[in-house]
């Protein structure tokens, strides 16, 4: 058997979601308030990620520079190293034939000598 529904009880309950819907007010007044600041910050958050973002492109950029500048001084000190590298070579076969040279004449210094 289904219940009457008297006025008093339909005011109990009339009285019981006003409050729940009071409460309800309340609840989304304060995630307002709470959500508000995060509003208010995000452009200064957004600034600061894409400054941070230009930053970091911009010490790409420089990194690259730097390392193909590291790179063509290495090669150059690759090349000045082969040159010297090559002169030695040169000297050192001057001085061998030097060397022949003053032992051959020292030969023939002996011989007149002898």
């Amino acid at each position: 058997m289904a219940e009457r529904w008297t006025d008093e009880r339909l005011d109990r309950f009339a009285d019981k979601v006003d409050r729940i819907a009071d409460k309800i007010d309340q609840q989304g007044e304060q995630i307002s308030r709470l959500i508000e600041p995060l509003y208010l910050e995000l452009p200064n958050i957004k600034a600061e990620i894409n400054s941070i973002g230009e930053e970091a492109r911009e010490q790409r950029e420089t990194l690259h520079s730097e390392l193909v500048e590291l790179k063509e001084l290495a090669k150059q000190q690759a090349i000045a190293a082969q040159i010297q590298a090559e002169a030695a070579k040169a000297q050192a076969d001057t001085a061998k034939v030097q060397a022949e040279n003053i032992r051959l004449m020292i030969e023939m210094v002996n011989r007149k000598q002898a």
